[in-house]
This record gives structure tokens, sequence and C-alpha cells, in this order.
């Protein structure tokens, strides 16, 4: 459908329309008749339509095939108290409505819309309704829970506000614990920023702006769709949120960036206007951005080159990030393995009972996923100690790794600014045993995410 062109900075509204069920859906009428039927029909709107920057197509031309929803009867359900139900949905003239479900024939009462993501035909999210407490839930009207109170013999029409999904900002929607599969949508560059403070001593997740020139001279601004960042407070934690902004495809061309620390309530630095930096933006640092991990331009403005910025005094360690680095390609009977249970080898852990039996697969040619590695991961008042172990032969050994731990914040959604990470990219070639690492920059409690890449060898190494 045409009309279906979004970016983040696009608000889609999705409305939700209680019907009876017309003639022509035999069977479909509920003899209760205190029973009200509901129909979800869609509504796309422009969030910014004066914003040239911002037409950058959300999936040009895929069509919603059905919406994934949850509800409950307590507006404070925990997190997974609820089913997720799926319904699809048809092209009325024009405008998406959820075919006939029995799931959403409810007695009147007040119920509260938790969860809503719509997907394609290729089981691929479109967009997704933000929840309270994420990042976007400014970019919206209301955000789920929303309230709705169904009476008997009415029709109420109630719009459910969806944001296109841009999985780079996956916990910025909200949800405690995100599923959603990864799509791209849009030709974008994004920035989080550290600021250290000369007075307190600290790093600090930085409150920013951004101001984007098409010249060197920076007179020819550039229009975006979001220009600052949001801090929230998770518990004691101020949470900076990543900034991204679209951009049209650059070409040759180079744009010419301005990124400014502002002062916050919620955050104990002072900044003044001197407290900015300047960088260049091209379609090929764009293009590599969208590759890397994590995905943003990271700033660390006015720190010293201690990656730490400040040691045990620092409000949060976001450059402890490490990644398993690999020079060309692995030696023969070497393998990258798979976290079990993982996606894309991060673990939400829940309880005590997700620490068990966890290992370390590899995919071998010929044999298929084997489990190679022991996984043991211990908290203790707090502190974490993770340990892979090798224990089925003598010649296997790990010769790199790479373990990333993330706490949780309100909610239980990934903490997406702090973070402890250790890595060894090259292990010790006479260390075939046990390997071991602690965490203890933060006050870990379940739940908490851990990412685990390792390079398994099974043949020892020549004298």
């Amino acid at each position: 459908m045409k009309n279906f062109k979004t970016s983040i900075a696009w608000l889609a509204m999705l409305a939700l329309v209680f019907t009876s069920c017309s003639k022509e859906e035999a069977g479909a009428v509920s003899d209760d008749p205190e029973t009200v039927q509901l129909t979800f029909g869609a509504l796309l709107n422009s969030f910014n339509q004066q914003n040239r920057q911002s037409e950058v197509e959300c999936r040009d031309g895929i069509d919603p095939a059905y919406v994934v929803l949850g509800g409950t009867t307590s507006e404070d359900a925990e997190w997974g108290s609820y089913e997720l139900f799926e319904v699809g949905l048809k092209n009325n003239n024009g405008s998406w409505e959820t075919t006939y479900s029995e799931d959403l024939a409810l007695p009147a009462g007040t119920y509260y819309l938790q969860y809503f993501a719509v997907y394609d035909s290729n089981d691929q999210v479109l967009w997704v309704a933000p929840r309270e407490g994420g990042a976007f839930a400014d970019e919206v009207g209301d955000a789920l829970p929303m309230e709705i109170e169904l009476v008997a013999g009415t029709k109420p029409y109630i719009d459910v506000d969806v944001l296109c999904y841009y999985a780079r900002e996956e916990a910025a929607y909200g949800y405690p614990f995100f599923d959603f599969d990864v799509i791209e949508v849009e030709n974008s560059y994004c920035v989080f920023v550290n600021y250290c403070d000369d007075e307190t001593g600290r790093e600090y997740p930085a409150y920013f702006s951004i101001e984007v020139f098409t010249d060197a001279a920076m007179t020819d601004e550039v229009t975006l769709s979001v220009d600052t960042n949001t801090i929230t407070m998770e518990g004691a934690w101020p949470a900076a949120s990543v900034l991204c902004f679209a951009l049209p495809d650059l070409g040759d061309d180079t744009y010419y960036a301005r990124v400014t620390v502002m002062n916050h309530d919620d955050l104990d630095y002072t900044a003044d206007a001197t407290d900015y930096y300047d960088f260049e933006i091209t379609q090929g640092s764009i293009n590599a951005l969208a590759e890397q991990v994590p995905a943003y331009h990271h700033i660390r403005l006015n720190c010293d080159e201690d990656p730490n910025g400040g040691g045990e005094d620092e409000v949060c360690d976001i450059d402890a990030a490490c990644e398993l680095e690999i020079d060309g390609e692995l030696d023969a009977f070497c393998y990258f393995t798979v976290l079990e249970g993982s996606d894309d080898n991060w673990l939400r852990i829940d309880d005590a009972q997700d620490l068990e039996d966890l290992n370390l697969w590899v995919d071998f040619p010929i044999d298929g996923l084997i489990e190679v590695v022991d996984v043991s991961i211990v908290m203790d008042n707090g502190n974490l100690s993770v340990s892979l172990d090798t224990p089925f032969a003598d010649q296997d050994r790990i010769t790199g790794y790479a373990i990333e731990v993330r706490p949780s914040v309100e909610g239980g959604a990934m903490n997406s600014t702090c973070w402890e990470s250790e890595c060894a990219n090259v292990v010790g070639e006479d260390q075939y045993g046990e390997v071991s690492e602690s965490f203890d920059g933060f006050d870990y409690s379940y739940p908490f995410y851990i990412k685990i890449d390792a390079i398994f060898c099974s043949i020892p190494l020549e004298n």
C-alpha cells in the first residue's frame, strides 16, 4: 500500500474499533449480549511532514499481515503473566482491520492493553506500541498499558499509537524483554555521549543535543526529526538514551555534526557552552556504524584516555565493551561458538534456575550442533563470576572469548547504557583449563543479561 511509508520519526496510529459483527460473518455473532467483539483498524499518519530529512521509508511496499497483542484486567500485571495471541489483518478499502477472532470477544468490563506489535507476512515486526518507562513513551499520546472500558451495546473507537520498529533502539520501546525480530528501517546515524565532570571527578551518561550541517562552516543546518536524547531515572541510576536521527543517502557528500552536552536535573555534572564535539558524517560512516556492535558513535567528552573514565567513582562504565576480534580466517579445527538458548548470543537470566546447565555449542560442518563448553555463572552478593570450561576432551581449548554482562532497568529491560565486559582475543597457548572472569561493577540482581562469544579449537597447538 503506497501510504505505508514511515521512519522512526513517523507515527502510525492504530485505531481500536469496537464493533458488532456484520450479518455476512455467519456464526461470528456471540449469543451473549454482554460480550463486545473487538476490531483493530489501522490509520497511518505522518508525525512530521515538514521534516524533509525524515522522508525515509519504513518497509516500503510491505503490508501488515497480523498483530500480536496481549491484555489483562489488571493495570500492573507482571510481564509474562498473560498470554500473547495473533490476530489476522485485512485491507478494508484502504484501512487495515483485524479479522474476526474469538480472542477478541470479551465480556463488558475494564481491560488493559499491555502488548501490541504489528508484523508482515514474513513474520518481521513493522510497528510497536511503546510502553510507559521506555525512552519512546513520550513520542506517543498514550503509551501502554492502555485502559480500555468495554460497555455492552456500545461501539467505542480508541486510538493506539505505534512507532516504526527500529532495531538499534529495542529497549527504548519499554518492553521488559524485547523479542522483536531485527529490522533496519532507515538510513540513520546514532550517537551516545559520556561526559566527564572536573568538579565531581565522575563520568556520566550525558544529556545532549545534535546539530547537522551540509557545509564545513556550519551555516546550512539540516532539519532533523529528533535532535535531543532523553534522560530517565532507573532506580538510583540516571539512564541516557542513544540518539538516532534519519538522514538522506549522502552519496559522495559529507555532512558536519556538532554534539553539545547540556545540563539536566537528574545529572550532577555542570556543562557549559564549550562542551561540544564536532565530527563528520559520510555515507560510508553510516554504513559502517550499522555493522558495528554497539551500532552507535560513542563520544566521551572531557574525559582522559582511561576507558573507565573515573574508575570506581564513575556513574556508568559504558566504555567497558570489548569485542572478540579475528584477524583473517580461523585456524583449521577452530570454530565460533553459540550460546545455548540465546538470541544472537544474548541470554536473559530471570532466576537461579536459568543458570543451570548452560553450554556453548559449535555447529560442526558434518555433525551439526554439539555441546563443547560448560558455562558456569555464579551470583554472590550482587557480584557475578563466569567460567568457561572444556571438559570433554584433553585437546579442546578456548583460544579467544568476549563476555559482556548488563544489568536490567526498572521493568526488567536490558540496560542500554551501562555494562561490563571482559575479553581475551588471544588466550595463552599453554592454557587448556578453565577460563574465569568476575563482574563486580554493579549490584546485579535478576533479571540480568549476558552475551558470550568464544572461539573453540579441538586440537592441541604444535610445540
